[in-house]
C-alpha cells in the first residue's frame, strides 16, 4: 500500500511539473502591422505611384527573402517593386523566376504591383554593365553568356530596360558604344539616375539629351533597415511614377512615357516640366496684411519633403526659405521690398546639376 502511495505521487509530481514546463506566459496580441504613408501630391492628372525597381533576395546575391522585400515595400508606402537578381550566364542553373513567384502570393494581399523583371549583369566596355528589364514573361529566357542575346530577348519579351549605376566601380563615368547600341536598338528607355547612395548628375543630362526615363532605385540586397538610417532620412530612394492608374499597364505605359521623378534624399531629380509641377502641388503662400509697412506671408507644404530655397534675384528679401514637409512657415516682409523675385529649390535637380527656379512675390 505504501509502495502505491509512493508511486501515485511521484507520478502526479512528474505531471505538474510537466505541466509547469508546457505552461506559457502570454503576452498581449502583436501590435497591428503599421504602413507609412509617403506624402507626394498626385500632379498633373497622373497618380504619383511609389516604386523600387531593383532589389535582390537569395536567389542572387542578396541575403532577404522575396516575401520580406513585399513586406518591406508594404511597410514603407510603396505601390509597386520589382525583385531584379541578377540572371545567370549559363542556362539552366537557376530558375530565374523564383523570386516573382514566391512573393506573388503575398504583394497581392498587400496590394503591391510586383513586376517581374531581373538585372542582366555583365562587365562594362566591353559590354553594357548592368541593366534591369522590368515586365518579363519569362526570366530565364535571359540566360545566356552573350549580352546581344539577353538584351535581345528582353526587347523580345517587351520589356523596360534601364542602365543601372553607370557610376558605381568606375572612376569617370562614361557613354560606351554598346550603350548607343542598345539605345539605336530600342534596347536602353532609362537610366538608373540614382542608386542606393549615389547621384549621378551626368547620366541625369543624357537622360534629358536622349530622351530615357530617369529612374531611381535602392539596389538593396541585406534588409532595408540595414541599408537605410531611418532615424535621418524619412524614406527609402524611389522613383515616382505619373501613372493613369495604380495597375501594372498603367505603370508601364508611364515608363515608356518617360513620365517619372526620383526622390531620393530629400532631393527631386527629373524632367523640368514634372519637377516644377511636383513643387508647385505642394508648396502654396497666401498673405495678409499686418499694418501700412509690412505683410505676412505663410508659406505650406503638404508635401513630405522638406523644400529649400534660395534668392537668386530681387533685394532685401529673405535669402533662404525653408519649408519642411508637411509644415508651414512665416516670413514676415516689409511692403516696400515687394518685387518680383526669383529663388531657386534648392533640393530639386532637372538638368544634372541645375536647381528648379521659380517666380516669387509677383
Amino acid at each position: 500500500m505504501k509502495k502505491f502511495l509512493l508511486l501515485t505521487i511521484v507520478i502526479f509530481s512528474g505531471l505538474s511539473l510537466a505541466a509547469q514546463f508546457k505552461t506559457s506566459i502570454k503576452m498581449d496580441d502583436y501590435p497591428l502591422e503599421k504602413r507609412t504613408i509617403v506624402n507626394i501630391p498626385d500632379i498633373l492628372g497622373y497618380r504619383v505611384l511609389k516604386c523600387d525597381f531593383h532589389m535582390h533576395t537569395p536567389n542572387s546575391d542578396g541575403n532577404v527573402t522575396a516575401q520580406t522585400r513585399v513586406q518591406e515595400a508594404w511597410e514603407e508606402g510603396l505601390d509597386a517593386i520589382s525583385i531584379t537578381d541578377h540572371i545567370s550566364h549559363h542556362k539552366g542553373r537557376k530558375d530565374e523566376n523564383q523570386a516573382y513567384d514566391l512573393a506573388s502570393k503575398d504583394a497581392v494581399k498587400k496590394g503591391i504591383i510586383l513586376v517581374k523583371g531581373g538585372e542582366i549583369t555583365f562587365g562594362l566596355n566591353p559590354g553594357p554593365g548592368h541593366a534591369n528589364a522590368l515586365f518579363l514573361q519569362d526570366v530565364n529566357k535571359l540566360q545566356s553568356d552573350d549580352w546581344r542575346e539577353s538584351f535581345n530577348e528582353a526587347k523580345k519579351q517587351g520589356a523596360f530596360i534601364f542602365w543601372n549605376h553607370p557610376g558605381w566601380a568606375v572612376d569617370t563615368i562614361r557613354w560606351y558604344k554598346e550603350h548607343t547600341k542598345l539605345l539605336n536598338g530600342g534596347m536602353l528607355h532609362g537610366i538608373e539616375v540614382f542608386n542606393e547612395f549615389e547621384y549621378y548628375p551626368e547620366a541625369a543630362k543624357w537622360c534629358i539629351d536622349k530622351n530615357l526615363t530617369f529612374i531611381g532605385n535602392t539596389d538593396v540586397h541585406s534588409a532595408i533597415d540595414r541599408l537605410y538610417d531611418f532615424s535621418k532620412i524619412k524614406h527609402r530612394p524611389m522613383t515616382l511614377v505619373l501613372s493613369k492608374g495604380k495597375t501594372e499597364a498603367g505603370l508601364k505605359e508611364a515608363l515608356f512615357a518617360g513620365r517619372t521623378l526620383i526622390y531620393a534624399y530629400n532631393m527631386v531629380i527629373g524632367k523640368e516640366e514634372y519637377v516644377k509641377a511636383l513643387v508647385n502641388a505642394s508648396l502654396d503662400h497666401v498673405s495678409r496684411t499686418l499694418d501700412t509697412n509690412t505683410t505676412l506671408f505663410t508659406f505650406s507644404n503638404i508635401s513630405d519633403i522638406d523644400f529649400t530655397l534660395n534668392r537668386v534675384s530681387g533685394s532685401n528679401l529673405p535669402q533662404t526659405i525653408v519649408i519642411p514637409g508637411r509644415s508651414s512657415v512665416d516670413v514676415i516682409i516689409k511692403n516696400e521690398n515687394l518685387q518680383p523675385t526669383e529663388y531657386e529649390v534648392q533640393n530639386t535637380y532637372i538638368k544634372g546639376y541645375d536647381h528648379l527656379k521659380i517666380p516669387l512675390f509677383q
